[in-house]
């Protein structure tokens, strides 16, 4: 049902603009009812359909019906073009702040700014729409209704102005209030570098690493090419070691047991780029190439266990994203490249649909037509992209997850997934992303369904359980 109310905002658009060219009593009329519906729409979608999976069309809906119809209005002449470009600049100052904020893992909440403007800007089409079916009537307009059309829009754009100071101080105060934990103080460093990751072959990345050991004072060990890399490797570290690989390195650090006491640090040596977006917050190499402090913090550890077995690991993706690892498991110098490929295959063989049950903390969800959840400890996907909206906290030791439920045909799935994948790094709670948390998630399937955690395929379950096992000291920038 709320998908249906929201294809209504969606397509009174063009009808709406139809009526409007038309300047006659009766399309003017028929317009402002049709406006009306849809300002009503929206409301009883607000209202009733809150706790259901919402429509990925929603925000369009909105945003489209609006923007549309104030353009529309602009270029009759009946609506300022300034105001509309202000509204608009509005929407990508917010968009911009929202963006940085997920690069550097700050949360500015100020969804109520965003609502409280629809709304003034729902009342303004109103208005002129209500206006200009008495002009269209030649009834004499009342001075009662241009006086209020001007408050309102007035009202609207203090409500612009204002939105656009709150995130604007809002951003500066998140970033200045950030939690900072011990500085690393000129402690000895040991790095453990896989000479078996891509990047080792790059030259460029090969020099930064030694660069990076050279301005750290840290000794540069390489680790064996045996199935057990880390091996003994305990034995000639020191309390701070920096794993220099890929995401799978990484978590095969994480599941050395020698090594979970150790504060472990990261140099992104492979094609894997979830732990770099963690630990770099999606910098460039200006934090490899110079002698920035590492400090100490701590990261959750979850333990997954599926079909096959268990293993600790901090973050996992089930469905569509676990295919494109499955596709992209031969292994070429560019990780990226294997990466798109993976994706290119999945978006043609992948299924991209799965019926889920999910219990948190033994309340359980019936998730239908699924593309993707992923779990984890850490909002980061990698290349940049958080897969979490929001801020996760540590000292709660949850499992965070987020899942891409499309509430339309199955055929638009793979299309909803890249959407969903741009909405986490605007910090947007919106469908198709359905987020919950708790201290166990389970999920189970009538059908085996593909597995992938911290970048390597684990083949196919019916089920799986997540919870956070350990506590792993970091050292992140």
């Amino acid at each position: 049902m709320a998908s249906i109310i929201t294809a209504f905002r969606f397509l009174a658009l063009p009808l709406l603009i139809y009526l409007v060219l038309q300047q006659t009593p009766l399309s003017s009329l028929l317009a402002l009812a049709i406006m009306l519906l849809a300002v009503l729409s929206d409301v009883i979608d607000n209202l009733i359909f809150t706790h259901d999976v919402g429509s990925f069309y929603d925000p369009f809906a909105d945003k489209l019906l609006v923007i549309g119809l104030l353009t529309t209005f602009t270029a009759l002449g009946h609506f300022s073009v300034y105001f509309l470009l202000f509204f608009a600049f509005r929407d990508v100052f917010v968009g911009v702040i929202r963006w940085l904020a997920g690069q550097e893992d700050v949360e500015v909440p100020g969804e109520i700014y965003g609502k409280v403007l629809v709304g003034f800007q729902y009342l303004i089409l109103i208005l002129i729409f209500f206006n200009q079916y008495l002009m269209q009537d030649q009834r004499p307009a009342l001075s009662f209704l241009i006086l209020l059309q001007d408050i309102v829009i007035i009202v609207a754009l203090i409500v612009a102005l204002s939105s656009i100071i709150y995130y604007f101080h809002g951003y500066g105060k998140a970033l200045s209030q950030r939690r900072h934990g011990k500085v690393a103080l000129k402690v000895p460093l040991t790095i453990l570098a896989n000479n078996r990751s891509r990047g080792f072959h790059d030259g460029y990345r090969r020099r930064l690493l030694y660069l990076f050991s050279r301005r750290r004072n840290a000794s540069l060990l390489f680790l064996s090419k045996k199935s057990d890399m880390f091996k003994g490797v305990e034995k000639k570290t020191t309390p701070h070691v920096i794993i220099a690989g890929g995401d799978g390195s990484f978590e095969s650090a994480l599941n050395h047991k020698p090594l979970q006491k150790n504060f472990l640090g990261f140099f992104p040596l492979g094609a894997g780029n979830a732990y770099y977006s963690y630990f770099y917050k999606g910098k460039r190499f200006e934090y490899l190439r110079s002698r920035f402090r590492f400090q100490e913090d701590v990261l959750n550890v979850a333990e997954i266990e599926w079909d096959r077995g268990k293993r600790q690991t901090t973050f996992l993706s089930i469905g569509i994203d676990a295919d494109v690892i499955r596709f992209g498991v031969r292994r070429s110098q560019n990780g990226f490249l294997d990466y798109m490929r993976g994706s290119w295959k999945a978006l043609w063989h992948a299924p991209g649909r799965y019926d889920f049950v999910c219990k948190v903390d033994g309340r359980k969800q019936n998730w239908n037509n699924v593309v993707n959840v992923i779990l984890g400890t850490h909002p980061y996907y990698g290349f940049g992209l958080r897969w979490y909206p929001g801020r996760m906290r540590p000292a709660e030791k949850q499992i965070y997850a987020a899942a891409c439920i499309n509430t339309h045909l199955s055929v638009s799935n793979k299309l909803v997934r890249l959407w969903s994948l741009i909405l986490p790094s605007f910090g947007l709670k919106i469908a198709p992303l359905v987020l919950v948390h708790g201290r166990k998630i389970e999920i189970t399937a009538k059908k085996p369904f593909p597995l992938q955690a911290g970048g390597e395929f684990l083949g196919y379950t019916k089920r799986l359980s997540l919870k956070v096992v350990r506590e792993q000291k970091v050292l992140v920038i």
